[in-house]
Parts: C-alpha cells; sequence; structure tokens
C-alpha cells in the first residue's frame, strides 16, 4: 500500500469525522447520529496494513477529540481499539453481507462502549447518564444502514484497481 492511499484513508477520515461534528450535530434522528468516523475506521481498518489502519485510527480519533470537544485521546483511544480488534478478525471473518453488518453492529457497540468506559474513568459521567444504552445501540443500528455506502467508497477510493494479465 503506497503513501497515496494512506492519505486518502486520513482524507475519508477527516470527511467522516468533520461531517459527524457538523452536519450530524444537527440533524439527530430520534436524537441519535450515527458513529460515522468509526464506521469509516472499521472500513478502512479492514483494507490498510496493520500500521497503517492503527495510524489513520488514532490520527481519526485524534481530530475527533479536537473537533468534538471530547478530552484529548478519549475517541484516539476508541478509534484505535477498534480498528485493533477489526484487523484481529478481518482474515477470520465469514463472507457474506448479513455477517458483515452483525460485525459493524458489533464493533460500533463496542466502540461506544469503550468510549463510554473511558469517559467515565476521567470524569465525563457517560455511563451515568440517562438513555445509556440508547447511546450505545442507535448508532450502532445508523452504523448499520450506513454500512454498504461508506464500504463501497472506501472500497472504491483506497484498494488498489485489479490488475489483469494484460496489464
Amino acid at each position: 500500500m503506497t503513501n497515496g492511499k494512506v492519505i486518502i484513508a486520513l482524507g475519508l477520515v477527516v470527511a467522516a469525522v468533520l461531517i459527524q461534528t457538523t452536519v450530524f450535530q444537527h440533524i439527530r434522528p430520534f436524537g441519535y447520529a450515527p458513529a460515522l468516523g468509526l464506521l469509516t475506521v472499521i472500513a478502512l481498518a479492514r483494507l490498510l496494513e496493520p500500521e497503517q489502519a492503527l495510524f489513520v485510527a488514532f490520527t481519526g480519533g485524534f481530530l475527533q477529540d479536537i473537533v468534538g470537544g471530547a478530552p484529548l485521546g478519549l475517541w484516539a483511544s476508541t478509534f484505535t481499539i477498534v480498528a485493533f480488534i477489526t484487523l484481529k478478525v478481518r482474515d477470520r471473518e465469514i463472507a457474506g453481507t448479513p455477517v458483515i453488518l452483525l460485525g459493524v453492529f458489533g464493533l460500533t457497540v463496542i466502540g461506544q462502549f469503550t468510549y463510554a468506559i473511558l469517559g467515565t474513568l476521567f470524569g465525563q459521567g457517560i455511563i451515568n447518564r440517562p438513555g445509556f444504552i440508547g447511546d450505545l445501540l442507535v448508532p450502532a443500528l445508523y452504523n448499520v444502514v450506513l454500512a454498504y455506502p461508506i464500504f463501497w467508497l472506501v472500497k472504491v477510493t483506497v484498494r488498489p484497481p485489479e490488475r489483469s494479465w494484460a496489464a
């Protein structure tokens, strides 16, 4: 994977985080927003080399911390942990859309829960908030709905074109 692909991957994560922290601050169906940055990190971790995926995840999470107003390092740690888990299970995944969508749901819940635990440890009190379970599950459901277009966009922009025998 070339450095150009890493720059494109960083651009995708930056775009996802900016959309999440601007557009979805005002448009929140049912009071919740998708975890678009987290979903993009999951999609990228399936295609990038491990070091590159972790770098992109940490950078995207750090940007989410800065732009979103969270204490520095909470989202960066969360994105990195989710990318690491994705890297560990990506070669073991069973082919099929239902399994991938279940994986997106599970990884998003793990990410949201990790953020809640870390935030609570650092004095944010996220776990004690009313509607905590909704904060875990609804963004995960939104990510399942958005998984196909995000995975397609990531695949088209990051994966190198297939070479044929004639090329």
